[in-house]
């Protein structure tokens, strides 16, 4: 599970902006969270979609190719756990909310303004909503 080209990036500006805004509608009941094991996972996929649409126009400007697929799904964090990556896909971890800290990806601190580039699977600590961006390249 060791992922030793893991480092923060910084979010660009825009997508900062959008943070606060993702975050308040993933307070809302709208996003029905549901628990799976020891995360939170919302329901409400069109809700969500709707919600990060400018986030992730603003995030797009980072990613360099264009994916054949993308999803995004977002989860509340409460306990450690492993984020999969699986064969094929990757996965961008942007946090939306630290709630208690410090949140750790494998063993780099997790900021808000920054977002981590997966591209196989690694273990997370600490309190934290994130918004996950899962593209897929063929």
């Amino acid at each position: 599970m060791a992922n030793n080209d893991l480092k923060g990036k910084v979010l660009p500006s825009g997508a900062v902006a959008e943070l606060s805004k993702v975050f308040e509608w993933l307070q809302s009941k709208d996003s029905d969270f549901q628990p799976v094991g020891n995360i939170k996972i919302f329901g409400n996929t069109k809700g969500l979609a709707d919600a990060t649409t400018n986030l992730l126009k603003q995030f797009a400007a980072e990613v360099t190719s264009t994916p054949s697929t993308s999803r995004v799904t977002a989860i509340h964090f409460d306990e450690p756990a492993v984020i999969p990556v699986d064969h094929g896909w990757e996965v961008d971890l942007i946090p939306v909310h630290i709630a208690k800290g410090p949140v750790l990806v494998g063993n780099e601190r997790l900021n808000m303004g920054y977002y981590f580039h997966l591209t196989k699977e690694v273990q997370v600590s600490g309190g934290f909503v994130a918004v996950l961006l899962l593209t897929q390249f063929e």
